[in-house]
């Protein structure tokens, strides 16, 4: 046998060392997977932040945080790395004001005081306006003290286009989506901005806006406003009788409220109309007793009427549904909703706005929608024309205090157009 051929033979000291160097692989490979697996665990789980960044000795700090989704007040001074009893003292000073314990929300938003490396105090903005200031003393001591910012009012006109939707166009002119439901729900009777609002209408509105050092704090009171579309020319103005009783009123002095709203949800779109249609679900031609209205899953529904509630249950296609049974042989009917509204069921009597459900897709749907029907003796009517009767107009002996306060509200319209005219030469 050649010796090319022969078996290597490792002796005692060759087997030493490569047990060595297997035993020093292992403890490199397991140092590298320890090293990767901490970097791992450090980027999905980045450590909590804990207190504020350490200030200057010789300086004051400010900083702050907001409450999360499901947070209190507790549970951010925790994450704030306050102690237990520091957090008691803080709950026990709030508590000797009027500190609404159960009306924390979501982004209310909580600042931490420290003087060097020493927290001196804590300040809870619940809004703008209204804060709640708790400070510390060397004793141990806490103290609570309920702060409000001046609040002005502002009375300004806003005037605009609509391009796309009433709600597309106010949050355009910098406007918050509370003005934009508050001006859906004074002209909801006489126009369906699903429906009846097209490019290039227009629309102004007299109304108070509350500012807190020169920023919109909240709304007030909108006092008139007046909306011109392609057919509708609509003018809204609130009057108040010296009984206490206000409403708002058209020009004529007849009220804008009606007995039956003209939808129940107060922003969505038509996806489907009253008459023959070919269904998604079951591919046939058939009729569709009602109006399909699509809005997000959770969409609260409202009661178009008065009326006591007949069916709260799943009914076949319509999936869970509630009807309802009015006053002047009227029926509404909602369909496909996800849950039922607080405290609906059989023989329920609710209010005209009440929330009845919320949008979903049960039954037979393609997706969370609506479907809306009206009922007159038995028979389905389309809802889109249901024209129901006003509520109570002006009083006669009335109409010449409501004649002198319409007239006040346009001349604010009229003298606004004039200012942007003579701004615009």
């Amino acid at each position: 046998m050649d010796s090319s051929d022969a078996p290597t033979v490792i002796g005692p000291a060759g087997q030493k060392r490569r047990s060595r160097v297997a035993r020093l692989l292992v403890a490199v490979l397991g140092l590298t997977l320890f090293i990767a697996g901490g970097l791992l665990i450090g980027h999905r789980r980045p450590r909590r932040f804990c207190g504020p960044p350490v200030p200057h000795p010789d300086s004051s700090f400010v900083g702050g945080t907001v409450l999360a989704k499901g947070e209190v007040l507790a549970g951010l001074l925790s994450r704030w790395c306050l102690e237990p009893e520091l957090v008691n003292r803080v709950y026990a000073a709030l508590g000797k004001t009027d500190f609404n314990f159960r009306g924390m929300r979501e982004g209310d938003s909580v600042s931490f005081y420290y003087k060097g490396l020493s927290l001196t105090g804590l300040e809870y903005h619940k809004d703008m306006a209204t804060s709640y200031r708790v400070a510390f003393d060397s004793n141990g001591g806490a103290a609570a003290t309920k702060e409000l910012k001046p609040v002005d009012t502002v009375q300004t006109v806003v005037r605009g286009t609509i391009k796309g939707s009433l709600w597309h166009s106010l949050l355009d002119l910098g406007e918050k989506p509370e003005l934009v439901v508050g001006f859906a729900d004074i002209l909801r009777y006489d126009i369906d901005f699903f429906t009846e609002s097209s490019d290039g209408d227009t629309f102004e509105l007299l109304v108070d806006k509350l500012q807190v050092q020169g920023r919109l704090y909240r709304y007030g009171r909108i006092y008139a406003l007046h909306y011109r579309g392609r057919t509708e020319n609509v003018y809204g103005f609130y009057f108040r009788s010296p009984s206490g009783h206000w409403d708002y009123y058209n020009e004529k002095g007849q009220s804008l409220r009606k007995t039956v709203l003209r939808s129940p949800l107060q922003f969505s779109r038509v996806s489907s109309f009253f008459g023959m249609r070919f269904h998604p679900i079951l591919r046939i031609w058939r009729p569709h007793q009602g109006v399909d209205y699509v809005a997000p899953k959770g969409t609260p529904v409202s009661a178009v009427a008065d009326g006591t509630v007949t069916m709260a249950s799943w009914n076949g296609g319509y999936g869970r549904m509630v009807e309802i049974r009015h006053s002047g042989g009227l029926v509404s009917r909602y369909g496909h909703l996800s849950g039922f509204g607080p405290g609906i069921r059989q023989g329920r009597y609710v209010r005209q706005g009440a929330t009845v459900g919320y949008v979903g897709a049960t039954g037979l749907a393609t997706g969370p929608h609506l479907h809306f029907e009206i009922r007159k003796d038995g028979k389905p009517v389309n809802p889109l024309k249901v024209i129901p009767p006003r509520a109570e107009p002006v009083p006669k002996r009335l109409m010449p205090e409501f004649e002198r306060v319409k007239n006040g509200y346009l001349a604010r319209f009229s003298r606004w157009s004039a200012a942007l005219a003579d701004s615009a030469r």
